[in-house]
């Protein structure tokens, strides 16, 4: 079912990027430096239109993931401590189930399963 719901996602994303880039191939100017003048005597370099705006979709894409992910780094941290005690919890749980049952009679013990 996922493989499915991937192709019909992703291959109409696909033909949208690619008829797109087909659709923007002319040549524009970028310029590096933004206190040159508009004359083009700054650093810059030509590329095709569509590249600038799929890089500069894929450059916010990137700074949105790591902006997340920094953002999720206390619930990450808070996780990661629940977890440990949680099992540290079980553990003592396991050793008092233990130490409970020793000390009962012998013919009043029930395994527990």
């Amino acid at each position: 079912m996922k493989s499915i719901l991937r192709v019909i996602i992703f291959v109409p994303l696909a033909l949208v990027i690619l008829f797109f880039a087909m659709a923007n191939r002319g040549s524009v100017r970028i310029g590096l430096d933004p206190f040159a003048p508009n004359d083009g005597s700054g650093p810059s370099f030509e590329s095709p239109i569509f590249l600038v705006v799929l890089a500069s979709m894929a450059i916010g894409v990137l700074a949105g993931g790591i902006s997340s992910w920094f953002g999720h780094l206390p619930v990450r941290r808070a996780a990661k401590v629940a977890r440990a005690e949680a099992r540290k919890t079980r553990v003592e749980i396991e050793r008092l189930r233990e130490q409970a049952l020793a000390s009962l009679p012998a013919d009043k013990r029930v395994k527990s399963g």
